[in-house]
């Protein structure tokens, strides 16, 4: 078996570090695991990543995923609510949210939240779209359905002042979910009950 003094197996392991939640000892196992593997199974999955980055794009209007069309399936589906719009920090939410079953209106994904930690600010995410699609949309509510911690928080006060000259009535997700989960972890009927019980922002 490769050891991590290769420079191929630490080079791996260093670009599996960067995805979220993957710490050095999980990176290490599954830099090992992937190299066990037989040459069509690893192929294959680098294969697979290669295919999604060359296909999927996102949509124009919302900023979910979209594979190879202008627009995601929610936003070319006109039987949704069109009159209400939830913003999400990422597209992993809205799969949350779908199968909840308790929403049908439409989406806004801002691929991040403000951080300035981490030199994260308003510019840096979908936050100047939102407001252009708030101000022509014809929408009547807004949940704001971002994470309950503190880059949640500030993001969601954030977009509050931002929205707040518009005629649209801002909500958020009721407070059965834990402060500082992540809401791709909440199950579905505990999601189902922040969405019904959603109130004043």
């Amino acid at each position: 078996m490769p050891n991590e003094h290769n420079d191929y197996v630490r080079d791996l392991v260093f670009a599996l570090k960067k995805l979220p939640g993957i710490g050095e000892r999980t990176a290490r196992r599954l830099a090992f695991h992937i190299l066990s593997q037989n040459d069509a199974a690893a192929f294959g999955l680098a294969n697979s990543i290669i295919n999604a980055k060359k296909h999927v794009n996102l949509c124009k209007i919302c900023f979910n995923l979209s594979s190879e069309e202008e627009l995601c399936p929610i936003c070319s589906d006109g039987s949704r609510n069109s009159k209400m719009l939830c913003i999400v920090e990422n597209p992993e939410i809205i799969y949350v949210f779908e199968k909840s079953g308790n929403y049908n209106g439409y989406y806004h994904v801002l691929h991040g939240l403000i951080n300035p930690l981490e030199g994260i600010g308003p510019d840096d995410i979908k936050i100047e779209e939102l407001v252009n699609r708030v101000a022509n949309g014809g929408f009547e509510e807004i949940v704001i359905a971002l994470n309950p911690n503190s880059n949640g928080e500030a993001t969601s006060f954030y977009i509050q002042k931002l929205l707040a000259p518009y005629n649209v009535n801002i909500t958020a997700l009721a407070r059965g979910i834990p402060v500082g989960s992540d809401l791709e972890y909440v199950d579905k009927n505990t999601l189902a009950e922040a969405i019904s019980g959603r109130k004043k922002f």
